[in-house]
């Protein structure tokens, strides 16, 4: 779901850059309350590989499994 820039940069403000990918351009986030999501990260593999963007797949793949060890 499409989201405001206003509201980004509000997300950024108070949970920092750590919930973004592409935190210059506010770009994929994958935070939910300021922690990294697991459906987050999915999402943006999924819009990383629809755009062919290989330096932000690989970020989801490294952050991906670091989630999956800390949620079971």
């Amino acid at each position: 779901m499409w989201k405001a820039p206003v509201y980004r940069k509000s997300y950024k403000r108070n949970y920092g850059s750590k919930c973004f990918l592409e935190s210059v351009g506010l770009k994929y986030p994958i935070c939910t309350r300021g922690k990294i999501d697991c459906k987050g990260l999915r999402a943006a593999a999924y819009y990383a590989r629809l755009q062919k963007n290989k330096k932000i797949l690989n970020k989801t793949k490294k952050l991906y499994k670091k989630c999956i060890i800390n949620n079971y």
